[in-house]
Protein backbone atom coordinates (compact mmCIF):
# COMPACT_ATOMS: atom_id res chain seq x y z
CA UNK A 1 0.00 0.00 0.00
CA UNK A 2 1.64 3.24 -0.89
CA UNK A 3 1.89 5.70 1.66
CA UNK A 4 0.48 9.03 1.22
CA UNK A 5 1.34 12.39 3.17
CA UNK A 6 -1.06 14.76 5.03
CA UNK A 7 -0.99 18.40 4.89
CA UNK A 8 -2.22 20.38 7.65
CA UNK A 9 -5.60 22.36 5.36
CA UNK A 10 -3.69 22.47 2.07
CA UNK A 11 -3.78 20.16 -0.54
CA UNK A 12 -0.72 18.31 -1.94
CA UNK A 13 0.08 20.02 -5.16
CA UNK A 14 0.08 17.65 -8.49
CA UNK A 15 3.08 16.71 -10.26
CA UNK A 16 4.01 18.84 -12.94
CA UNK A 17 2.70 17.43 -15.99
CA UNK A 18 4.82 16.33 -18.77
CA UNK A 19 5.58 18.63 -21.90
CA UNK A 20 3.51 17.66 -24.92
CA UNK A 21 5.46 15.73 -27.25
CA UNK A 22 4.55 17.10 -31.14
CA UNK A 23 2.41 14.49 -32.52
CA UNK A 24 1.25 13.19 -35.44
CA UNK A 25 -2.14 14.40 -36.37
CA UNK A 26 -4.41 11.40 -35.52
CA UNK A 27 -7.86 11.11 -37.79
CA UNK A 28 -11.27 10.23 -35.43
CA UNK A 29 -13.30 7.41 -37.12
CA UNK A 30 -15.47 9.93 -38.25
CA UNK A 31 -13.02 12.06 -40.24
CA UNK A 32 -11.72 9.10 -41.93
CA UNK A 33 -15.26 8.79 -43.62
CA UNK A 34 -15.90 12.32 -44.26
CA UNK A 35 -12.92 12.05 -46.18
CA UNK A 36 -13.63 8.75 -47.96
CA UNK A 37 -17.25 10.08 -48.72
CA UNK A 38 -16.03 13.34 -50.71
CA UNK A 39 -13.64 11.19 -52.38
CA UNK A 40 -16.36 8.66 -53.09
CA UNK A 41 -18.50 11.82 -54.62
CA UNK A 42 -15.58 14.00 -56.26
CA UNK A 43 -14.26 10.59 -57.74
CA UNK A 44 -10.72 11.61 -56.21
CA UNK A 45 -8.52 10.07 -53.75
CA UNK A 46 -8.36 10.46 -50.31
CA UNK A 47 -5.29 12.09 -50.26
CA UNK A 48 -6.09 14.71 -52.75
CA UNK A 49 -9.61 15.42 -51.17
CA UNK A 50 -7.42 16.46 -47.61
CA UNK A 51 -4.95 18.33 -49.86
CA UNK A 52 -7.48 20.47 -51.42
CA UNK A 53 -9.11 21.05 -48.11
CA UNK A 54 -5.95 22.25 -46.36
CA UNK A 55 -5.19 24.46 -49.54
CA UNK A 56 -8.50 25.82 -49.17
CA UNK A 57 -7.88 26.71 -45.43
CA UNK A 58 -4.56 28.08 -45.99
CA UNK A 59 -6.14 30.28 -48.77
CA UNK A 60 -8.32 31.72 -46.08
CA UNK A 61 -6.20 31.83 -43.06
CA UNK A 62 -2.85 32.61 -44.24
CA UNK A 63 -3.06 34.26 -47.63
CA UNK A 64 0.02 34.45 -50.24
CA UNK A 65 1.61 31.58 -47.77
CA UNK A 66 3.01 28.59 -49.84
CA UNK A 67 1.32 24.72 -48.79
CA UNK A 68 4.80 22.78 -49.58
CA UNK A 69 7.78 24.05 -47.44
CA UNK A 70 10.44 25.19 -50.15
CA UNK A 71 13.68 23.56 -49.74
CA UNK A 72 16.39 25.80 -48.59
CA UNK A 73 18.36 27.66 -51.16
CA UNK A 74 22.14 26.87 -50.90
CA UNK A 75 24.38 30.37 -51.51
CA UNK A 76 27.51 28.60 -52.67
CA UNK A 77 31.27 30.37 -51.38
CA UNK A 78 31.69 33.71 -52.95
CA UNK A 79 27.58 34.20 -54.41
CA UNK A 80 26.50 36.82 -52.52
CA UNK A 81 23.23 36.20 -51.12
CA UNK A 82 19.49 37.95 -52.15
CA UNK A 83 19.22 41.49 -50.57
CA UNK A 84 15.89 43.43 -49.55
CA UNK A 85 15.16 47.12 -49.82
CA UNK A 86 12.47 48.78 -48.56
CA UNK A 87 10.94 52.10 -49.19
CA UNK A 88 8.85 53.63 -46.40
CA UNK A 89 6.16 56.17 -47.85
CA UNK A 90 8.54 57.03 -51.27
CA UNK A 91 11.79 57.89 -48.87
CA UNK A 92 15.57 56.49 -49.84
CA UNK A 93 15.60 52.41 -49.40
CA UNK A 94 17.00 51.18 -46.34
CA UNK A 95 18.12 47.34 -46.33
CA UNK A 96 16.94 44.86 -44.69
CA UNK A 97 20.28 43.16 -43.61
CA UNK A 98 18.54 41.01 -40.54
CA UNK A 99 16.87 37.27 -40.68
CA UNK A 100 14.33 38.94 -38.86
CA UNK A 101 13.10 43.03 -39.17
CA UNK A 102 10.19 44.73 -37.56
CA UNK A 103 8.99 48.17 -38.25
CA UNK A 104 6.54 49.93 -35.90
CA UNK A 105 6.43 52.91 -33.92
CA UNK A 106 7.42 51.06 -30.51
CA UNK A 107 10.81 51.55 -28.88
CA UNK A 108 13.45 48.49 -29.77
CA UNK A 109 12.14 48.20 -33.58
CA UNK A 110 14.43 47.80 -36.63
CA UNK A 111 12.34 50.53 -38.42
CA UNK A 112 10.58 53.03 -35.99
CA UNK A 113 7.66 54.55 -37.60
CA UNK A 114 6.82 57.35 -35.48
CA UNK A 115 2.48 57.91 -36.33
CA UNK A 116 -0.31 56.95 -34.38
CA UNK A 117 -1.31 54.74 -36.58
CA UNK A 118 0.81 52.29 -36.81
CA UNK A 119 1.58 49.64 -33.75
CA UNK A 120 4.16 49.56 -31.47
CA UNK A 121 5.13 46.41 -33.41
CA UNK A 122 3.27 46.62 -36.48
CA UNK A 123 4.42 44.08 -39.04
CA UNK A 124 7.74 42.31 -39.73
CA UNK A 125 9.91 40.46 -41.95
CA UNK A 126 11.49 37.01 -41.94
CA UNK A 127 13.49 35.10 -44.68
CA UNK A 128 12.36 31.75 -45.09
CA UNK A 129 13.53 29.20 -47.55
CA UNK A 130 15.81 31.43 -49.10
CA UNK A 131 12.97 34.40 -49.47
CA UNK A 132 11.41 37.24 -47.51
CA UNK A 133 8.06 36.88 -46.03
CA UNK A 134 5.82 40.11 -44.93
CA UNK A 135 3.85 39.07 -41.41
CA UNK A 136 1.27 41.58 -40.20
CA UNK A 137 2.20 41.12 -35.95
CA UNK A 138 -1.82 41.66 -35.69
CA UNK A 139 -1.64 45.08 -35.54
CA UNK A 140 -4.56 46.96 -34.55
CA UNK A 141 -4.97 49.02 -38.35
CA UNK A 142 -3.65 46.10 -40.04
CA UNK A 143 -1.96 45.95 -43.65
CA UNK A 144 -3.18 45.96 -47.20
CA UNK A 145 -1.82 44.80 -50.22
CA UNK A 146 -3.89 45.65 -53.16
CA UNK A 147 -6.76 47.13 -51.14
CA UNK A 148 -7.11 43.75 -49.61
CA UNK A 149 -6.10 42.83 -45.71
CA UNK A 150 -2.85 40.46 -45.62
CA UNK A 151 -1.38 38.92 -42.93
CA UNK A 152 0.92 36.69 -44.12
CA UNK A 153 2.81 37.63 -48.08
CA UNK A 154 5.85 36.20 -50.21
CA UNK A 155 7.92 39.04 -51.07
CA UNK A 156 8.49 40.23 -54.61
CA UNK A 157 10.07 42.94 -56.06
CA UNK A 158 7.72 45.89 -57.10
CA UNK A 159 5.15 44.70 -53.91
CA UNK A 160 3.40 47.59 -52.13
CA UNK A 161 1.87 46.80 -48.29
CA UNK A 162 -0.11 49.40 -46.93
CA UNK A 163 0.28 49.42 -43.41
CA UNK A 164 -2.40 50.51 -41.35
CA UNK A 165 -4.11 51.42 -44.66
CA UNK A 166 -2.18 54.69 -45.29
CA UNK A 167 2.00 54.03 -45.17
CA UNK A 168 2.83 52.26 -48.44
CA UNK A 169 6.12 50.29 -47.75
CA UNK A 170 7.81 49.17 -51.55
CA UNK A 171 9.97 46.36 -51.44
CA UNK A 172 12.37 45.47 -54.03
CA UNK A 173 15.24 42.44 -54.63
CA UNK A 174 18.39 42.58 -55.56
CA UNK A 175 21.58 44.55 -55.68
CA UNK A 176 21.63 48.35 -54.38
CA UNK A 177 21.06 51.41 -56.84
Amino acid sequence: MAKTRKTLGRRAKAAPAAPKKASRVQLTGDDRDLIRRLAERTGLEARVVVERALSAYAAAAAPGMPLHAEPARKVRKGEPGQKLFISVDGRPEVEIDKTEFVLGSGEGVDLRLDLPLISPRHARILWKGGRPVFEDLRSARGSYRLGRPVDVHMLETGDEIDLGGFLPIRFRLGESV
